[in-house]
C-alpha cells in the first residue's frame, strides 16, 4: 500500500480497499462515488467477495460522512441477468447505507452485441445515506408542468381536480425558482477518452453529474479504475481521494491527473 500521486487537490492511494480505508481516519470525506468490479468480470480485476463488499461498505459508514452513488453494470451467465446487485444493497443497508433512490444511466451508443434479449442501454446508480445536493441537478421545467402546477391537486395523493374532495383541502405547487427536480435517470454516451485504456471507464459527463449531486467537497472514489470521479471533483474544484489496486490502472490514472487542464 502506497500513496502513488498526490496534490493539493487529488490523493491515489495503490493497494486494496479495505486495507486502505482502514487506515483512514473517521469522516475524514464527505461522499462516496464509485463503480466496483463485480463477479470476477474481468478476469485481470479480482472482485471482492460478499464478506469483503460488507466489511468494505462498513469501513465506507465510518470514513464517509454524506452518500454514497454506486454505479452498477449488468452482467448475464448462462444466458440468465445475474442481479448481483440486489445482494449489495442488502450487504450496504446492514452497516448502515439505506438506499434511498435508483437512478437508470440511459447509454446512448450502447454496444449492440451486448444483452440476450435486448441490447443492454443501461446501467443502475443506486443512492445510498443522505445529503444529496438535489438543486445541483435541477432542469428547466418543461411548459407542460408548469401548466400542471396551475392546477390544484390533493397533496397526499397527487389527485386533481377530484369533484368529491373539498376545494379548500386541495392546494396549488409553486414552481421552484431553481428549476425542476432531477429525473431518475440520465442520458450520457459511453466510449473511451483519448488516451483512456481502461476497458469500462466511467464517462466524464456521468462522473461530473454524480460529483453535483453528491453534494460533497472531499470525494472517495475506492475503486478509482482510471481515475474518472477524481478528475471530475478535480475539476469540480472538489478534493478527492482515490483507491486502486491495480498498478497498472493507477498509473493510468496519475498520468490522466498530471494532464488535467483545469478551467481559469
Amino acid at each position: 500500500m502506497s500513496v502513488f500521486f498526490d496534490d493539493p487537490d487529488v490523493r491515489l492511494h495503490l493497494g486494496n480497499a479495505l486495507d486502505v480505508l482502514g487506515t483512514m481516519e473517521t469522516g475524514a470525506c464527505d461522499a462516496v462515488i464509485t463503480s466496483p468490479p463485480y463477479l470476477n468480470a474481468r478476469p485481470e480485476y479480482p472482485s471482492p467477495t460478499e464478506a469483503e463488499f460488507s466489511a468494505i461498505f462498513r469501513e465506507l459508514r465510518r470514513v464517509v460522512t454524506g452518500p454514497m452513488l454506486l454505479n452498477v453494470g449488468r452482467l448475464w451467465r448462462e444466458r440468465q441477468e445475474q442481479l448481483w446487485w440486489l445482494e449489495l444493497i442488502r450487504l450496504a443497508w446492514r452497516v448502515g447505507w439505506p438506499h434511498r433512490d435508483t437512478v437508470i444511466w440511459a447509454k446512448q451508443n450502447a454496444n449492440p452485441f451486448q444483452g440476450e434479449v435486448l441490447t443492454n442501454s443501461h446501467e443502475y446508480i443506486f443512492l445510498f445515506g443522505d445529503g444529496f445536493d438535489t438543486d445541483a441537478v435541477r432542469t428547466p421545467y418543461d411548459p407542460e408542468s408548469l401548466l400542471r402546477m396551475k392546477r390544484k391537486f390533493l397533496a397526499h395523493s397527487g389527485v386533481k381536480n377530484d369533484v368529491n374532495v373539498d376545494s379548500e383541502e386541495m392546494e396549488y405547487r409553486e414552481a421552484n425558482e431553481k428549476g425542476a427536480r432531477g429525473k431518475s435517470f440520465v442520458i450520457f454516451p459511453t466510449g473511451k477518452e483519448k488516451g483512456n485504456q481502461h476497458p469500462a471507464p466511467m464517462p466524464l459527463d456521468l462522473a461530473d453529474w454524480l460529483v453535483k449531486l453528491s453534494g460533497g467537497h472531499r470525494i472517495l472514489d475506492p475503486f478509482a479504475g482510471s481515475g474518472t470521479t477524481l478528475l471530475a471533483a478535480r475539476r469540480q474544484d472538489r478534493m478527492a481521494v482515490g483507491i486502486e489496486l491495480s498498478p497498472e490502472y493507477a498509473a493510468m490514472c496519475a498520468t490522466r491527473l498530471s494532464q488535467q487542464k483545469l478551467p481559469i
